[in-house]
């Protein structure tokens, strides 16, 4: 399989531009809930709305009706509302650690789906059990979040499929979850993972602002053995969980990010910022391809590409300003994918469309063995 996360900040024409073919499952972000933990921006479209609803948005109609449009395109395409997101989650928080609370979310998405009928089924990104990081200021976390977690998945499932003997149509049940074994490991994923049919594993943002060290942030293999930074790391925690690798999706990273103060341009060097300028550092791929790649792939503007065998895993290096960026090369991702293929994962997800130029999509079609249904726009060594 090969999914993309769209955004309903950006035009739902995305969808429509999508190359017949080039995927078989779209993530829709994010739908919002109302209630106890509800972002601020939503509180006058909740007012009146019981704890737990969905947000109500004029974008969920528009994105409908494209999905609709895909799909009598090419009907194998799976679309899935993903509900959550980093500074999204804090409901789920609440409405998790009851039993009450967990009807009333299953309820709203059986109701959101039967509203939105060009939706296949539910994606929960909760980030992140156990912490929240204080997304919207408030620290929300508690031990028992992954037991919840479990309990959650468990009546979803137990929802959509009443939903389903309702409507005819058999609704899909996933999750998208930070890869690390800080996260991983508090969750019951003996319970949790039965009643899901993927797991999308968000192997990316390994290192950022948030860490001392410059480093690749989306990368097949770790900076040292047994670092906790990695594709393959985060698929041997899986193992360790026992979770079916054919459940696990392997994430691909639209974007790059990019540290300053960097005096030594390999992995692990100190940094005193992030580049480009803006607070996460982050620089989408299509921006990263025009600004400093040539259509060879090749370093410009100051910057040259450096390759990592131990990790799989591509940078660009400015050495006379000292700016380092790590990044999802076309070459990388095609790699991603063949892994997937080789150790028997489902397959490989991006986050997200609108980041890229066409070329890391034709990547992870190509390494996933399937044929490029449209011209790259750049072609990678």
């Amino acid at each position: 399989m090969v999914g993309v996360y769209v955004i309903n900040e950006r035009p739902a024409s995305a969808v429509d531009r999508l190359p017949l073919g080039s995927v078989s499952h779209v993530l829709y972000a994010f739908l919002h809930l109302c209630g106890p933990g509800q972002v601020a921006r939503d509180a006058q479209a909740c007012q009146g709305r019981p704890a737990f609803d969905v947000v109500p948005h004029p974008q969920h109609r528009i994105f409908d009706e494209a999905f609709q449009r895909l799909k009598r395109r090419d009907p194998r395409v799976q679309v899935l509302a993903s509900v959550g997101g980093w500074g999204g989650s804090d409901p789920l928080f609440h409405a998790a650690s009851t039993a009450e609370g967990r009807q009333a979310v299953v309820l709203a998405m059986q109701r959101f789906l039967r509203e939105h009928p060009g939706f296949d089924g539910i994606d929960i990104d909760w980030e992140h059990p156990g912490g929240n990081g204080a997304a919207n200021g408030v620290q929300l976390g508690h031990p028992e979040d992954g037991r919840h977690y479990a309990l959650l998945m468990q009546d979803l499932r137990a929802g959509l499929d009443a939903l389903g003997r309702e409507t005819g149509r058999r609704y899909g049940l996933t999750v998208a979850v930070n890869a690390t074994a800080a996260v991983l490991d508090r969750i019951d994923w003996s319970l949790a993972a039965p009643p899901l049919d993927l797991v999308f594993l968000m192997t990316y943002d390994y290192h950022g602002p948030w860490t001392e060290k410059a480093g690749h942030h989306a990368p097949l293999f770790s900076s040292w053995a047994g670092a906790d930074d990695s594709l393959a790391q985060s698929v041997a925690h899986m193992r360790r969980h026992g979770v079916p690798l054919s459940k696990l999706v392997a994430g691909v990273a639209f974007y790059g990010r990019g540290f300053s103060g960097v005096k030594d341009p390999r992995p692990g060097a100190d940094r005193s910022g992030v580049f480009p300028i803006r607070e996460d550092g982050a620089i989408f791929y299509r921006d990263l391809a025009r600004q400093y790649l040539d259509r060879q792939g090749r370093g410009r503007g100051g910057f040259e590409t450096r390759f990592s065998h131990a990790q799989q895993a591509w940078s660009l290096y400015d050495s006379a300003h000292q700016r380092w960026i790590g990044y999802d090369d076309p070459r990388a991702v095609a790699e991603k994918a063949r892994y997937a293929r080789e150790v028997g994962l489902a397959g490989v997800f991006a986050w997200e469309l609108s980041q890229d130029n066409g070329d890391l999509l034709n990547a992870m079609n190509r390494g996933s063995g399937h044929r490029l249904l449209a011209p790259e726009s750049r072609q990678a060594p």
